[in-house]
């Protein structure tokens, strides 16, 4: 049964935005990494996803011209974006020839900002050109097609195939010579790139790989369809015989509006329509099998993940996997609290010497003023600090519970080696054992 047109239309917007989504996701790490050409792949096609999506949303049910400047930044932008994903695979192919190729380990900052330049001006200039060259074909201002949007319109003249329609053929080819030469010399220099890949953080094996898979697929499909597309044109619409600019662009500023029912009634325009809308849906979801189901995006799912459970007060596992952790004052599998201690002192000034990822249970100044004067501490003049519960007997017997913690029963520890000076004033933070250190803040 043949799905309704307005669902159709709806579906092609969901998985146009679903597309956009998808592709940009792995942005930020390959912003990280400088990875030029994913970043150009990135742009041009979720741009077009985008695009289509709001495109669906205003011409969902009407073909009417309602924002004509809209229309002529997107139709132009649609011109440099099928330009736009040929010269990012060229880009990657090129970067992966590079390295493949690489004489020395490390590059100076004058090469790395020349690399830089030149991969955006073969990614962002030619298409740049070809937006530019486009009025030099163009038949008039854009087309309204209910359903889809408005897109660009130029007739079927030499033109059009000489100063856009064959660009894709030859991008392709220098890209798929770029890719034999990186094979070849990645099996002919294998060790000295394992030492590149040893000395380059923002570049493993893996994404080395899938940049290489991505950039191969794009040529395979690149040539065939754009010869195909070719055949089509000509198959279905005669050359159209040029007569000069005047003639071409007679009447240039009108705007044709098309319903469903009218354009939907070619079998060859259904065709075109739906391979252009599937085919930057398609490149969105093949950039994110390769880079957005990687063990690197993984990771940064999980600390995603975790912050933003942290910050809504989520329970979460903690790295160490021995319990669960949260934003709140009780820790661990239970809801017990961990039984702290405290140094008799009469100092005010001491709440100075505690450190910075002690427990925030304790509360400084209940102690100051409950805590009773005691002779043994007068000479010591050392800083308030949370003492080890398995420091030295006398140290043990000074202790008492922390005022917080009263209904917490006092552990009866084992008699430990006896410690060398425990309240001088000079101990260190490595006294106080990494059961209590460790977990202090992480456990509140």
């Amino acid at each position: 049964m043949a799905v309704p047109w307005l669902v159709q239309v709806d579906i092609n917007a969901a998985f146009s935005l679903l597309g956009f989504i998808l592709i940009s996701v792995p942005l930020y790490w390959h912003l990280e990494a400088w990875n030029v050409g994913c970043v150009l792949y990135i742009f041009w096609m979720g741009g077009e996803c985008l695009i289509q999506f709001i495109n669906m949303m205003i011409w969902r049910d009407n073909a009417i011209n309602v924002a004509p400047v809209w229309c002529d930044i997107t139709t132009r932008f649609n011109i440099a974006s099928g330009l736009g994903v040929c010269c990012a695979s060229l880009v990657i192919n090129r970067r992966l020839y590079h390295i493949a190729n690489v004489s020395a380990v490390s590059m100076s900052r004058a090469d790395k900002r020349r690399n830089l330049l030149t991969d955006l001006l073969i990614g962002l200039g030619v298409p740049v050109v070809g937006v530019a060259l486009y009025w030099f074909y163009q038949g008039h201002r854009f087309d309204i097609l209910e359903g889809i949007g408005c897109i660009e319109e130029y007739p079927n003249t030499f033109l059009a195939y000489l100063l856009y329609v064959c660009w894709p053929i030859p991008i392709g080819l220098v890209s798929a010579t770029y890719c034999t030469l990186t094979l070849r010399a990645f099996f002919h220099r294998r060790r000295q790139f394992n030492e590149l890949m040893a000395s380059n953080n923002n570049l493993t094996f893996n994404r080395y790989f899938r940049l290489m898979g991505l950039a191969a697929i794009e040529v395979l499909f690149t040539i065939p369809l754009t010869i195909y597309n070719i055949i089509e044109n000509l198959r279905v619409a005669p050359i159209y015989e040029y007569r000069g600019l005047a003639d071409l662009h007679y009447r240039f500023s009108r705007v044709n509006s098309m319903s469903a029912i009218a354009w939907r009634a070619s079998p060859e325009l259904i065709k075109v329509m739906n391979f252009r809308v599937w085919a930057p849906i398609g490149c969105a979801i093949l950039f994110f099998c390769f880079f957005g189901l990687a063990e690197e995006a993984r990771k940064h799912y999980k600390l995603a993940l975790s912050s933003v459970a942290k910050r809504v007060g989520i329970t979460t596992m903690d790295r160490s996997g021995t319990g669960f952790s949260s934003t709140g004052s009780k820790s661990g599998f239970g809801r017990a609290t961990i039984p702290t201690f405290v140094q008799r002192n009469t100092r005010r000034d001491s709440m100075d010497s505690f450190s910075d990822r002690l427990s925030t249970n304790i509360s400084i100044s209940d102690i100051e003023e409950k805590t009773p004067y005691s002779p043994s501490d007068s000479t010591a003049g050392s800083s308030t600090f949370i003492s080890s519960p398995v420091d030295s007997e006398k140290g043990k017997a000074d202790l008492v519970p922390s005022p917080v913690a009263t209904n917490v029963p006092i552990i009866d520890f084992p008699k430990p080696p006896r410690v060398h000076n425990p309240h001088s004033p000079m101990r260190q933070e490595a006294d106080v054992p990494s059961s209590i250190r460790h977990h202090s803040l992480d456990m509140v």
